[in-house]
């Protein structure tokens, strides 16, 4: 395959754009140079991903052999951030585009853009996983929130980083191989904290992208406004979560850290519930980023306290 440039890049392996979304990528390009994470960079491969979860699988497959950037800039949310027209240029920058499909529009719609492009090798993360119909969505598509299933994703990126690079085929394996370990070990401190809890329900205030967690760890997920960060629940939708918490003696509400907490303030306050914060993996916040925090720190750092405290593990 033919690649975009042979010298090195000079991006970090985590170069975020922080321009405004509105502004277009062309124009947010001319900001990467001043990012105080700079440095310099001697990998010969650039990795484009299409949010936060990507990105962590990637550079730890990667490792120092490529250049791995987050397109979603720090503090968007993964589902609602649209870069605008100016995205397929910026991704033709690179060697690899990494996108997930049915995610975001923006994403299918490069991925398509670039499919005659030699310069580029597209990959679809989850190209082996199969979607299910989740009481959140059809063809849920959350499947990296399942430590399990999410693993084999991580094989399928190490195996096409190998085309890309066969050089160092040996090194994307390993790698891969490794970081597989650290999700098979989440997953059993996840498996884990179920069994010791006392309750098996999870209210989200925010929009639901955890019922992966229910077909894996038997979790029932309830929120108002399904997948959609944008979604209004009725009151109806409202009342009715009201009723599945007293059944249930549910006292937290836990909301998406990318996206406001008003809905589960407003549910909390109705039957004096507690509010907790929860990550799907799709947001860097600032103070995250100051920290490097990836997909195993999300969960370690933010979901687990969460659900120990939701679920009334003992």
């Amino acid at each position: 395959m033919k690649h975009a440039s042979d010298e090195p890049s000079g991006l970090t392996r985590r170069q975020t754009i922080t321009g405004a979304a509105g502004l277009g990528f062309a124009a947010m390009a001319g900001c990467l140079g001043d990012d105080p994470q700079d440095d310099t960079s001697d990998a010969e491969y650039t990795v484009s991903t299409g949010f936060l979860a990507l990105w962590d699988i990637t550079r730890n497959v990667a490792g120092e052999q490529m250049d791995v950037i987050d397109l979603v800039p720090t503090g968007e949310h993964g589902h609602e951030f649209d870069p605008g027209t100016g995205v397929v240029s910026e991704i033709e920058d690179s060697d690899v585009f990494i996108y997930l499909r049915d995610f975001a529009s923006w994403q299918d719609d490069a991925a398509a853009e670039l499919e005659g492009d030699d310069d580029v090798y597209v990959i679809e993360a989850a190209d082996d996983i199969e979607f299910f119909d989740s009481p959140a969505e059809d063809d849920d598509e959350h499947f990296w929130m399942d430590p399990v299933r999410c693993q084999s994703a991580v094989d399928h990126i190490a195996a096409e980083l190998s085309e890309v690079d066969p050089d160092n085929a040996d090194e994307y394996e390993a790698n891969a191989d490794a970081f597989n370990d650290e999700l098979q070990e989440l997953h059993e401190e996840f498996e884990a904290l179920v069994e010791g809890a006392e309750i098996d329900q999870l209210i989200v205030g925010t929009h639901d992208s955890f019922q992966w967690w229910h077909r894996q760890y038997g979790l029932d997920i309830h929120s108002p406004i399904g997948t959609s960060p944008d979604s209004e629940p009725s009151a109806q939708e409202i009342e009715e979560i009201e009723g599945i918490m007293d059944e249930h003696g549910i006292e937290h509400v836990v909301y998406d850290v990318g996206e406001p907490d008003d809905l589960a303030e407003s549910i909390a306050d109705e039957i004096d519930a507690e509010v907790l914060p929860i990550s799907p993996v799709e947001t860097q916040l600032p103070e995250y980023d100051e920290n490097d925090w990836g997909y195993v720190d999300h969960y370690r750092e933010i979901n687990f306290p969460t659900l120990e405290v939701a679920l009334g593990v003992q």
